[in-house]
């Protein structure tokens, strides 16, 4: 008999069992040590979202399960969002139907989104066996186990996965174990085969941790969707130890310690029993940190500190050789536990695993964390060797140590940061066969790059280290790309490597370490379909292959190399190139470090050694923003590092900033985003720094001791939004050098009187200590008129004398919330900067024209509404435009321009409009807008006509490509730059002119190469399943306020958007019961929080609001009033995303009471809103809810 979903709901619910001792076969999985192995971790299961059908029929039963039915030898598949990953128990009821005697049932786990790979447990009573294989080769992981099974017959399967451990279990005992590494991470799901099979509503319960192979010993410990919950007898202790083994690392957990007298602890470098090793101690009774050696007891250091029972903290330990340290969390609102509370220094234990631990009794333990490498592959397994997660990514050690992972068909492009350790050689192998046999390797050793042909053992070809040595602390970016019959090779940015090789398949890809160890970072590996080739990629602008890009920083020329710094969550990514166009990506420059984040700067060439840092050779200084999420205002500061070796790596300079904040050592201005300029005439440095309502100006004549001299700003020079990222350079008038003018440009944000951002510059004179501008306060010039281009940097040291600059495509109202996915942020193309007697000049640099590959050219044709349309028979997603339109002396169109990427109704018109005399561009009907409130709108700028034969004319030039646009006037007076997301089949152009007649004198379209991708095929687009219902009761119907994508999923009503979105029920209430199962964030990753609103006004304004966020892991309680909010109660809670959790809110009067996972946590009197709507919320992300019913009492 299924069980129901109502009982799911209930504190009882399916329980999963660990597995019993000697219960049915152990293949492959070594034994346990004494304890308790926790795979699966024993927990109530929470309900996922519904499995929607990919293949078959499905059907959902009256109990809320699933009923699949498939033809003869024909196979269903149904996928719920519900991702298993490292540490999990998924379980479902499972009934083959008895009319279908043949049929088999299947529980579904770490599938790909299509279903065609996983791994799958499966019943089949024809047989009489239990069955767990690889869906996507039928490849049995372990012999099947023989069990009687009949049809009609109801069984409870369970599957249990503890990283590369499986476990199945059948009514309660275990019948099947396996280990494999194929699968990492992937959804959950059902599958049926040749009948009709009834699933029960299935359940899931999870460790959230990178850790693997736990073993527990003592107490009890059970997975909740609030925390793994360890409670421990009174007086004893009670620990749980992974098999996850370490030497340097960072180890973290949320905690919540439920007991007054409790104890909670992390474990680290410990023996498998957690006899010896250290631990963390957090003691709410003594209101201490400790820091101690578990053998021996020994105290290394302590710390004292508020701590309260029922509150949220964050501990984390880091070990770094004999360094130990230790932060604490103990606000998530203002976060602080940036600075280590505790630094201690023991080497007595190098190595050892992880683990928490619980005493005299209950705690609970989330996110517990560890670092590792960044990789986009999953499936790895050692081949020789030893391969530990580690502080600098994976470590690998041994005299020939081998790690592979899966990669069929033979073409990849795959990188990673590699560091000479004290081995004697690392490297990429590429083409290996499944076990990790032959194939090819790229190698780094003390005597430059080798290709090796593994399977002959013979090297192929040799380069010398391209930019410097390859020694012990380096970190390289090494790149190898096999496509077809050619292996490239490139190391530290420079293509060092290019040969022909014979063999072209393969089955796996890997990391190799000769001699010692070395570390692996940020390996990402790429079929030559899947590079570069997102829907929202661009073709020829800079992004990264992932992570995130903002600000251009320390852009610099130095010995033939474009160097392009950028922001990437508070540190400096980095690329170089020759010729604008073409980046190398190279390892993270400046990351955060002990002295905080590093925020936006600059980047100057000491040519002559003036800072003396450089031996009397050449360097690079940087100056970057300082920022430490500890102190007020984030002590925001500049700092320096240098580079020796051409900017593959960095020092910091010293230990105090070489400009403090003005506010002192303690000090919280806005003080960042230093700029350096040379000022030749006077033998100086300029330094000028954004302090959020004007900017300062220093000056120093060694590049290090810097003197203050003046400011520039305040009051009516601000005309909104906050000053920042400065540039400051000076530029001849009309090219004469004897009419310099010097041009201070900024950015502005975020305020909605500029759309967000905005982007001014003031002209003015430099008299070596003060910037006089000509400008009218209040008045200032723009540099830009689009709403997507930002902290806009210009290169220092160009050799040939221009002014070129790179801007970020964005803007503060949506900063980081394209719908992108694994990327976001992208550059503009590199524009030349100019000055005339009218203004700064803006025109494309002249690099790009070398990406065109074939032009078409019209002439002289006049367009009329109704005319046929020139460019009808002209596609493409990337490209540019070079046109000049004539409008006659009569009869003239009151509007003309081009729609370009049109496809169905959306369109992007960038036009002019003669009535109002403005170029324009108007993405209203681009694309997807729906993802925050101020996206879509038209963008305009006052541009007069020039007058040539009596007809007026308008030259405009403009760049297309797969998300952006960049529109430039002829002249380079008006620049409008927008962002767009089409989709990918929206290739379609068009001319047009309105209310009259407009004259192409000519338009040349040019197709503009990629300059990323290695191949012309778009990947095929992946469809979403069938279906999704929401089920509920009592809202009425919905309306989205204020904006924001709502639509019906598995998991029931689902909002994404990047502020607050809220779905408002069309029914009013005075005194309410409400339940819902509540969901937040996604499955790629998403985040986001989520409220559900009661006695709400329609505009949300008023009203109360029920919040749960798993960022701030607190359930909060707002008072809305006129669209101001009050807390009124707040409850620290271990709230996760992705997974679904019950609530329960009951409020009958002015008593308003909340229930999360059962259990109570708000109880709040307030009598300011009587009865008003319902509102289901989200924010920041993605939220969703299903079953939600509201009663009134």
């Amino acid at each position: 008999m299924s069980i129901s979903r109502r009982a799911l709901l209930s504190s009882a619910g399916l329980t999963l069992l660990a597995p019993l001792a000697g219960a049915g076969p152990a293949s492959a999985a070594p034994p346990a040590p004494s304890g308790r192995r926790t795979t699966p971790p024993a927990g109530d299961l929470a309900p996922i979202p519904d499995p929607l059908g990919l293949t078959g029929t499905w059907s959902r039963t009256a109990d809320g399960g699933q009923r699949a039915v498939t033809g003869a030898e024909r196979n269903a598949v149904a996928l719920s969002e519900q991702r298993i990953a490292a540490v999990a128990g998924y379980a479902a009821r499972i009934t083959i139907d008895a009319g279908s005697p043949y049929a088999v049932g299947s529980l579904v786990v770490r599938a790909t989104d299509d279903g065609s790979a996983g791994y799958a447990a499966s019943i089949d009573p024809n047989l009489r066996r239990v069955r767990l294989h690889d869906l996507a080769t039928g490849r049995d992981l372990a012999p099947p186990a023989t069990v009687t099974l009949a049809p009609g017959t109801t069984y409870l399967l369970e599957v249990a996965v503890d990283g590369p451990e499986l476990t199945v279990i059948l009514d309660g005992e275990q019948v099947l174990a396996a280990r494999d590494t194929t699968y990492e991470h992937g959804a959950a799901g059902l599958h049926a085969y040749n009948g009709t099979v009834v699933f029960g509503p299935p359940g899931v319960c999870s460790v959230t941790t990178d850790a693997t192979g736990w073993t527990t010993y003592g107490g009890t410990w059970t997975a909740t969707s609030l925390g793994w919950h360890a409670q421990a007898p009174a007086g004893t202790n009670c620990r749980a130890v992974s098999a996850t083994r370490v030497y340097d690392t960072v180890h973290q957990a949320d905690v919540r310690i439920t007991d007054p007298y409790a104890v909670a602890a992390l474990l680290l470098r410990t023996d498998a029993q957690a006899t010896a090793g250290y631990g963390v101690q957090i003691d709410p009774n003594l209101n201490r940190l400790r820091l101690y050696r578990i053998d021996g007891d020994i105290t290394l250091g302590t710390h004292s500190t508020a701590i309260d029972t029922d509150q949220v903290y964050r501990i984390r330990v880091e070990a770094d050789g004999p360094r130990l340290r230790v932060c604490w969390q103990s606000d998530f609102i203002t976060p602080d536990g940036y600075a280590p509370v505790i630094t201690a220094q023991d080497a007595t234990h190098g190595s050892g695993m992880l683990g928490v631990l619980a005493y005299n009794g209950a705690v609970r333990f989330e996110g517990i964390a560890t670092t590792g490498p960044v990789t986009d592959l999953q499936g790895w397994s050692t081949v020789s060797g030893a391969w530990t997660p580690d502080l600098r990514g994976l470590r690998g050690e041994g005299a020939e140590a081998l790690r592979i992972a899966p990669f069929p068909g033979g073409d990849v492009l795959i990188s990673a940061d590699i560091g000479l350790a004290g081995a004697t050689g690392a490297g990429l192998v590429v083409r290996a066969d499944a076990a990790g046999a032959g194939g090819y390797e790229a190698r780094l050793d003390a005597t430059g790059v080798h290709l090796l042909d593994r399977t002959s053992g013979t090297g192929i070809g040799r380069a010398a280290p391209p930019v410097r040595p390859f020694a012990a602390g380096g970190t390289h970016r090494t790149e190898v790309r096999a496509l077809g019959t050619t292996v490239t090779v490139t190391v530290d940015g420079v293509e060092v490597l290019t040969a022909t090789v014979s063999r072209t398949g393969g089955k796996a890809t890997g990391l190799a370490a000769t001699g010692g160890t070395a570390h692996f970072q940020e390996v990402r590996a790429r079929a030559p379909q899947a590079y570069y080739t997102d829907t929202h990629r661009p073709a020829y602008h800079y992004t990264q292959l992932a992570s995130h890009t903002s600000d251009p920083n320390g852009l610099v020329h130095h010995e033939g190399e474009y160097h392009l710094f950028h922001q990437d969550s508070g540190q400096w990514a980095h690329a170089v190139s020759t010729d604008l166009l073409h980046w190398r990506a190279l390892p993270v420059a400046l990351p955060v470090s002990d002295f905080g984040h590093t925020w936006s700067g600059s980047c100057v060439v000491d040519p002559d050694d003036t800072s003396g840092l450089f031996g009397g050779r050449p360097g690079l200084i940087a100056y970057y923003t300082s920022y430490h999420p500890d102190r007020p205002g984030g002590n925001q500061c500049v700092r320096v590092a240098f580079s020796k070796d051409r900017g593959r790596s960095w020092q910091w300079h010293g230990t105090d900033p070489v400009v403090q904040n003005p506010g002192g050592p303690d000090g919280d201005w806005d003080f960042r985003d230093p700029k350096i300029v040379r000022d030749t005439d006077r033998d100086q440095w300029v330094m000028v720094v954004s302090g959020g309502d004007h900017v300062r100006f220093l000056t120093s004549t060694d590049l290090l001791n810097w003197t203050y001299r003046s400011s520039f700003g305040y009051g009516d020079w601000v005309t909104g939004g906050v000053w920042e990222c400065p540039d400051l350079f000076p530029l001849p008038v009309d090219g004469d050098p004897e009419r310099v003018r010097w041009v201070l440009v900024l950015s502005t944000g975020a305020v909605r009187s500029t759309d967000g951002s905005a982007a001014e510059y003031f002209l003015g004179d430099w008299d070596g200590t003060a910037f006089t501008t000509t400008n009218l306060a209040g008045t200032p010039l723009r540099a830009e008129v689009g709403r997507d281009y930002y902290a806009a940097m210009t290169f220092y040291g160009l050799p040939d004398g221009r002014r070129v600059q790179l801007g970020w495509l964005s803007n503060w109202d949506y900063a980081f919330s394209a719908p992108t996915g694994e990327w976001n942020g992208q550059l503009g193309i590199a524009r030349e900067l100019t000055l005339t007697a009218g203004g700064l000049v803006q025109r494309p640099a002249a690099e790009i024209e070398t990406l065109r590959t074939s032009s078409t050219t019209i002439e002289d044709v006049t367009v009329r509404p109704g005319s046929a349309d020139p460019l009808s028979a002209l596609r493409g997603r990337s490209y540019e435009i070079e046109a000049e339109i004539a409008l006659p002396g009569t009869d003239a169109a009151t509007a003309f321009g081009f729609r370009l990427r049109t496809g169905g109704d959306r369109h992007t018109l960038v036009g002019y409009d003669t009535g109002t005399g403005k170029l324009f561009v108007d993405r209203s009907a681009s694309g997807a807008d729906d993802f925050t409130e101020h996206f879509a709108g038209r963008t305009e700028a006052v541009l007069p006509l020039t007058t040539v034969d009596g007809e007026r004319r308008l030259r405009i030039r403009l760049f297309m490509d797969t998300s952006s646009v960049e529109v430039f006037d002829g002249d380079g007076r008006v620049t409008i730059s927008s962002l767009l997301f089409p989709g990918p089949d929206d290739q379609g152009m068009a001319f047009y002119a309105d209310g009259g007649a407009a004259r192409i004198v000519t338009l040349t379209v040019h197709r503009l190469r990629g300059v990323f991708r290695v191949t012309d095929s778009d990947p095929e687009q992946a469809t979403d399943p069938r279906g999704g219902v929401f089920r509920s009761g009592g809202l009425g119907e919905l309306t989205v306020v204020p904006a924001g994508h709502w639509t019906t999923t598995g998991a029931g009503r689902t909002g994404v958007f990047d502020r607050d979105s809220t779905a408002v029920s069309g029914t009013e209430y005075t005194d309410l019961e409400l339940t819902s199962l509540v969901r937040l964030g996604g499955p790629d990753g998403t985040g986001g929080a989520g409220s559900v609103l009661l006695r709400a006004s329609p505009d949300t304004a008023d009203g109360y609001a029920l919040n749960l966020d798993p960022n701030l892991r607190t359930v909060r309680l707002f008072r809305k009033d006129a669209g101001r909010t009050t807390v009124l109660a707040e409850a620290p809670l271990l709230i996760r995303a992705g997974v679904s959790v019950p609530l329960r809110i009951r409020a009958r009067g002015g008593r308003i009471e909340a229930f999360v996972d059962g259990l109570p946590v708000i109880d709040v009197t307030d009598t300011h809103h009587t009865r008003g709507r319902i509102g289901l919320n989200v924010f920041g992300g993605r939220a969703a809810y299903q079953d939600t019913f509201v009663t009134a009492l």
